[in-house]
């Protein structure tokens, strides 16, 4: 990385030659970053997110309640699981949202009746739930 920042200049490009490539295919490597039009959205991500989505939507159908749970979720990328389990807290009747990190205790005010945040150390947090029960 130090080459390649060097090689740069006053570019904004690093050389072709220096860019890795994949030792199978040879395909140029790329920052996993969004933006790219690949992080998270590959067939997988969308494979799981519209099974999460059918899970919820037979949930909803039939009235039950569901509890999201956010484990140690932090700020950097909110909008792929924060911003819709609380979206979903807030408009839907019988959830709620629990969220756990060490560094954040954030509870949108929206929904400070229909969450709660923790901040504290995630196995801890289970452990003394386990413990409750």
């Amino acid at each position: 990385m130090e080459q390649m920042v060097a090689a740069m200049g006053d570019s904004t490009k690093v050389p072709t030659e220096m860019i890795p490539r994949c030792p199978h295919c040879g395909a140029e490597a790329f920052p996993w970053v969004r933006g790219y039009g690949n992080f998270l959205e590959g067939t997988r991500y969308q494979r799981e997110y519209q099974k999460i989505s059918d899970d919820i939507e037979n949930h909803i159908q039939k009235n039950d309640q569901i509890l999201f749970v956010e484990l140690g979720v932090g700020r950097m990328t909110p909008m792929f699981i924060q911003e819709p389990f609380w979206a979903l807290t807030n408009n839907l009747p019988n959830t709620f949202d629990v969220m756990v990190n060490k560094e954040y205790q954030f509870l949108p005010e929206q929904i400070e009746n229909k969450g709660v945040a923790i901040k504290g150390d995630i196995t801890q947090v289970l452990d003394d739930v386990k413990a409750a029960l």
